[in-house]
């Protein structure tokens, strides 16, 4: 076991040991190990996919005042109110993977073509697993838009081993942000019980908690 954290460095607390984030007290446990993980792919229930399924992409708006919501795809949704443009959990990519060439494949193109999107201002992360945290996605829009990125601790230090100049706000659940001129929209950090994050050292290594979720 390391005795270090390779993403996060701050002060212990009900679900944080000082190496390590756990589900709180009375969930299940985040541990699992590879051979949990393998026998949970092959006893799960599955259900055959289609290939692929046809989409009509939308082009949203440049800005609104009212409430909109346009479904990406998975956890990716682009929500605008109030004029400003939030995406959460965005993935463009063709795989939920480290790798290009192996892992979950998309089964339907994102609802909304990364050329036709809007401005961003905000991008809301929930967690770092690969079908929520896409760095070639996430590089993309900082390249267009410099969004702000709010997650949750310890997330930084992923996204900003790609994207050095990242504008990125961590906080622990509960913790609360502001994201429009004299808070007039706030977003705050739910708890989410789950199985353990993306591996520190890539595809294996499945050793630590090293991030929030």
């Amino acid at each position: 076991m390391s005795s270090a954290n390779h993403y996060y460095a701050g002060p212990a607390s009900s679900h944080f040991d000082g190496l390590r984030f756990t589900n709180p007290a009375g969930e299940p446990e985040t541990d699992r190990s590879m051979r949990d993980v393998l026998r949970w792919y092959r006893t799960a229930p599955r259900i055959r996919w289609p290939k692929s399924m046809p989409v009509s992409p939308s082009v949203p708006a440049e800005r609104i005042d009212g409430l909109r919501i346009t479904m990406v795809g998975h956890a990716s949704l682009l929500i605008q109110t109030g004029r400003l443009n939030i995406l959460t959990d965005p993935v463009w990519s063709n795989r939920s993977s480290p790798f290009t060439f192996a892992g979950p494949r998309r089964v339907t193109a994102p609802g909304i073509r990364m050329g036709d999107l809007p401005p961003i201002d905000v991008i809301l992360l929930s967690h770092n697993h690969y079908d929520h945290l896409d760095i070639a996605t996430l590089r993309d829009l900082h390249v267009r838009y410099a969004p702000r990125i709010i997650t949750p601790l310890g997330n930084d230090s992923i996204i900003r081993r790609h994207i050095r100049d990242a504008r990125v706000d961590t906080g622990d659940w509960f913790d609360c942000f502001g994201i429009a001129p004299g808070d007039a929209h706030r977003t705050c950090l739910a708890l989410v019980i789950a199985w353990r994050p993306r591996p520190p050292h890539g595809p294996v290594g499945w050793v630590h908690v090293e991030g929030l979720w």
